[in-house]
């Protein structure tokens, strides 16, 4: 029926229900995830603490399809760089490529998995 998490607790487990996924992360710096496109989940991050970076394109080429719909290891061609910081919420719609970047501090991240449709 619910399901509760508190962000202070110290190790959170990943929740899924169906193509439906909440994850809890952490990262140190220097952290650089690698390159990912998802076909058919959009990407909603919550800082909760920290700041980091995420590159962000329509347009890649290349990559290794790990699963149907999921890509990684693309290249990100034309990115644009946008900075995240504690409290904000970022929505990556299905079909982006994406990375994530810490550079400067730890990041509490919240990534919740939505299915496109």
């Amino acid at each position: 029926m619910y399901r509760k998490f508190s962000l202070f607790d110290g190790n959170l487990e990943d929740y899924k229900k169906g193509n439906f996924m909440v994850r809890f992360l952490n990262f140190s710096p220097t952290f650089i995830s690698d390159t990912e496109v998802h076909k058919r989940i959009n990407d909603m991050y919550i800082v909760f603490k920290g700041k980091g970076k995420v590159l962000l394109s329509n347009k890649y080429i290349g990559g290794t399809e790990i699963e149907e719909g999921e890509i990684r290891k693309c290249e990100i061609i034309e990115p644009e760089e946008i900075n995240i910081k504690e409290g904000d919420v970022l929505i990556i719609l299905a079909g982006i490529c994406h990375q994530l970047k810490v550079e400067s501090e730890n990041l509490t991240l919240v990534i919740v998995k939505i299915p496109k449709n």
